[in-house]
């Protein structure tokens, strides 16, 4: 009987270990690995928290009239109507109105997009086409006024139809961006 008590001790030792202690000892390995997981997006959050803090203190030292001509530059949306009015301010100025107004496809980024804009971000375009019939010399003008727009446009094509007297249509195709 000594011998027989120890041994169903142990026998009860082991079932209570094989049945309750250890799936509750792996239960709490899986609960520990999880909140070491979370702990680990807390502490990245905390970091992404800082460097946020860190750039927005940085761009509330430039001046709210920089940040707008950079919006200008490179809008982070598409805004077709914005840009045509922007243009036919640029051909007001010079007495001439936009015809044959025409917005192609807007793409997403590729490649020759990317490259353009000198990163590797994700960066849009739209090509639009219109006409102004003009002389030679106002139609320089015009195109010397809309390179020196701040918003990125690139001249894909330039066409041109002689016209009666001085002035002839000019044909004009050009691509513009902005940040996704």
């Amino acid at each position: 009987m000594r011998l027989f008590i120890p041994i169903i001790f142990i026998v009860a030792a082991v079932g209570l270990f094989v049945v309750y202690t250890n799936p509750t000892y792996q239960a709490s390995k899986a609960l520990s690995a999880q909140v070491a997981a979370y702990n680990d997006a807390l502490d990245k959050s905390q970091e992404l928290r800082s460097v946020r803090d860190q750039l927005l203190s940085k761009r509330n030292t430039f001046s709210t009239n920089d940040v707008q001509k950079l919006q200008e530059t490179l809008p982070d949306n598409v805004d077709n109507i914005r840009l045509i009015i922007d243009i036919n301010n640029i051909a007001s100025r010079h007495g001439l109105s936009l015809s044959g107004v025409n917005i192609g496809d807007i793409s997403g980024s590729n490649s020759q997009t990317a490259l353009a804009a000198g990163s590797s971000g994700p960066v849009g375009n739209v090509s639009v086409s219109f006409a102004v019939m003009t002389s030679y010399d106002g139609m320089l003008s015009f195109l010397n006024d809309l390179e020196h727009s701040l918003r990125l446009i690139d001249v894909q094509k330039l066409a041109f139809t002689a016209g009666a007297g001085d002035s002839s249509t000019y044909a004009f195709t050009i691509r513009t961006y902005w940040l996704h």
